[in-house]
């Protein structure tokens, strides 16, 4: 009888489920890619004679799924996830210590909201695509729990977003050790481009068995425009508040101040084109008390070696690691300028080849010797084997500076290089 009882239940929830879901329609996109490297030096030391390099090789993999299902036109859930990434018959993630072929506990479910379009606007709620704005520059994609509203009115498109990006006074003897973010933006469409301002309220309890608080404000400004065969984006980062606010009076507090700012312009002949670029990320100055340091976020990813969040993410150390002097650049940009130029063309109508120079230096000096970081020159070709099927191949070469020195005029740094291919899928 129990049996029957459970099967019967089982059978209604079925029933319950799929009776709905008959109305419903679904789309289903995503991505799979497989990446291939060889990085030669990541920790840039000068081996001794003799002895072999620092150079590792592996394959990485991962599929991206993404399903949408549409109660309505204006009323949808949106959900995503990740499966099988990792190495190719080695570790299950990055930084797992699991094997690669447990694959029960290598699907991950990123995202799922709710989109619903009312005559109020767009509201979406739930797990989705947080830290994105404007261009690739300061954004470090994360899949948070938010609520997001905004309007087009005529030209312009405003919207508001609360986001819980941590709770952490569960089971503690501390009230609201919270991480809320409150995010008001706007931006303005015109021809050829837009122009927009977003602002975050940073209310960061999370330091309170530390005995201090955090509250940030961060402006950020940004601008794309296209003018006939040039296009020009940039944006900027400003942030200030209490970097540290403590609760015993006799600590001097810590304020905020920094700026980072970005700008890329790309002339565009026939089937070619030609451009560049300059990144800078304020670095903290060592003879304030104020804290300035800015950082690009992990998605800004301007060379093939320095700053790549990919590569570095795969190889499991900074560029740099290891080394004596214990100077290392990690997946974002920080206490930097860089200088870049650019120029691709495509001497066929599926083939893209693209070459580029870079140059950077640190922000503030500190103690070390010398504030080249170093530059490096990227080749990448891209073909398009399918409508849907992209490979890729790359070369990067990065000389390094004796800003990996630090302080020690007896350290000694040596060059890396990477070779890569990728092969995407996208449906």
């Amino acid at each position: 009888m129990r049996k029957l009882l459970l099967g019967l239940l089982a059978l209604s929830l079925v029933l319950a489920f799929a009776m709905p879901a008959a109305a419903v329609d679904v789309s289903v996109s995503g991505t799979y890619y497989i990446a291939g490297y060889y990085d030669d030096n990541g920790d840039l030391m000068t081996e001794p004679s003799g002895a072999e390099g620092s150079s590792s090789a592996w394959y990485n993999q991962r599929l991206r799924v993404e399903t949408t299902f549409a109660v309505s036109p204006a009323l949808m859930l949106i959900t995503r996830f990740d499966a099988m990434e990792g190495f190719w018959n080695g570790e299950s993630g990055p930084t797992s210590p699991g094997a690669a072929n447990t694959d029960d506990s290598n699907i991950d479910f990123d995202r799922v909201y709710v989109q619903a379009d009312t005559e109020y606007g767009r509201f979406t709620v739930g797990y989705q695509a947080g830290s994105v704005w404007a261009t690739s520059f300061a954004d470090a994609v994360s899949d948070v729990p938010r609520i997001k509203w905004q309007a087009k009115l005529g030209e312009w498109l405003v919207g508001f977003v609360y986001e819980k990006a941590g709770e952490l006074d569960r089971g503690t003897q501390y009230t609201d050790r919270d991480i809320d973010k409150y995010m008001p933006f706007v931006i303005k469409y015109f021809e050829g481009g837009s122009t927009g301002l977003r602002y975050i309220y940073a209310d960061n309890a999370a330091f309170k068995p530390a005995g201090y608080d955090q509250t940030l404000h961060l402006f950020m400004p940004y601008v794309k425009a296209k003018v006939g065969d040039l296009y020009v984006e940039a944006e900027a980062v400003y942030a200030l508040g209490a970097f540290a606010d403590y609760d015993d009076p006799s600590i001097t507090d810590v304020d905020k101040d920094g700026l980072s700012a970005y700008v890329n312009a790309k002339y565009t002949v026939g089937n070619a084109y030609v451009g560049g670029q300059i990144a800078w990320v304020e670095g903290d100055d060592p003879t304030t008390n104020d804290n300035e340091a800015g950082t690009s976020g992990f998605d800004y990813n301007p060379c093939l070696i320095l700053w790549n969040d990919d590569l570095q993410k795969w190889s499991g150390q900074n560029l740099g690691q290891g080394n004596p002097a214990g100077v290392s650049t990690g997946d974002t940009m920080t206490n930097a300028w860089l200088y870049q130029i650019y120029a691709g063309v495509s001497p066929l109508p599926n083939l893209d080849l693209l070459l580029s120079y870079s140059y950077a230096k640190a922000d503030e000096k500190g103690s070390a010797l010398d504030d080249k970081i170093g530059s490096e020159l990227d080749v990448t070709a891209t073909y398009k084997l399918f409508d849907n099927l992209d490979y890729m191949v790359g070369f990067g070469y990065f000389w390094a500076g004796d800003w990996y020195k630090g302080s020690s005029a007896a350290a000694t740094v040596d060059d890396d290089y990477v070779l890569m291919n990728k092969l995407t899928l996208s449906f």
